[in-house]
C-alpha cells in the first residue's frame, strides 16, 4: 500500500495488552458484537483496514496504534481474523459514532512502516536469542529454536513483542521504538527484568 492511500479515517479496535507492529500478523477472536461490527466495516469499505490501538492503564487510549488490514477472516459463532501489520498511526481525534467507534488519524513520522523488511546493523542478535533462551525457560515455554534460528531479526522482534505477556505500557514502548535496534534493546531489557536469571543485576540498556 502506498502511504498516499492510507485513509484518514479508521475503524478502531480497541484491546488491553496486545500490540500489532508493520509486516507483523496477529490472529484475532472477536467474541462480541461491537468487534464484528469493526470488521464488518473494514470489509464492506473494500480495504479491509481497521486501526488497533491499546487501551492506557492511566484512562482513554495511547495516542500510537497500527493500522491492519484483514488479510483472512471466518464467519460463525465468533469472527476470526488475522490482521496484517501495515503502518503505524497517531490519533488526532477520536469520534464515537453510535456503536463504532473511528478516529482522525496522521501517519507522519512512519513511512518507513511500508518498506521492505526492516534490517538494522545494530541487532545485538546473539544476546537477544541468548536472553530468549533463559526467558523461555524461566517461562516455561516451549520454542521451535530451528524455526527461530532461521528466521530473520524482524520476525523474531516483531514476534515476541507481539506474543510475550509485558505490560501495556512496555509493549507500547515497543510499539513506538523508533528502530529496530531500539525495539531489541528494549526487548532484552524487558526479558532480563522477568527473568529470575538476571534477579540483581542492572538491565543493560543502549
Amino acid at each position: 500500500m502506498k502511504f498516499q492511500n492510507l485513509p484518514s479515517t479508521l475503524p478502531l479496535h480497541v484491546v488491553d495488552g496486545t500490540i500489532l507492529l508493520p509486516r507483523a500478523q496477529l490472529p484475532l477472536l472477536l467474541k462480541n458484537q461491537k468487534d464484528k461490527i469493526i470488521a464488518d466495516y473494514a470489509l464492506k469499505k473494500g480495504h479491509r483496514l481497521m486501526g488497533l490501538i491499546q487501551i492506557n492503564p492511566e484512562g482513554g487510549y495511547f495516542k500510537t496504534g497500527c493500522v491492519g488490514k484483514i488479510v483472512s477472516f471466518q464467519e460463525g459463532p465468533y469472527f476470526y481474523i488475522t490482521l496484517k501489520g501495515i503502518c503505524r498511526f497517531d490519533i488526532s481525534e477520536v469520534i464515537d459514532d453510535g456503536s463504532l467507534k473511528k478516529a482522525k488519524v496522521t501517519y507522519e513520522g512512519y513511512k518507513v512502516d511500508l518498506e521492505d523488511a526492516q534490517t538494522d546493523p545494530f541487532v545485538d542478535r546473539t544476546r537477544l536469542l541468548n536472553l530468549l533462551g533463559s526467558y523461555l525457560e524461566d517461562q516455561e515455554i516451549f520454542a521451535n529454536w530451528d524455526e527461530i534460528n532461521h528466521a530473520s531479526d524482524e520476525l523474531i522482534i516483531s514476534s515476541l513483542s507481539m506474543a510475550c505477556p509485558f505490560k501495556p505500557i512496555e509493549k507500547q514502548a515497543l510499539l513506538e521504538s523508533s528502530s529496530l535496534s531500539e525495539r531489541c534493546d528494549i526487548m532484552m531489557a524487558l526479558m532480563e527484568i522477568a527473568s529470575p536469571h538476571f534477579k540483581g543485576e542492572s538491565p543493560v540498556l543502549h
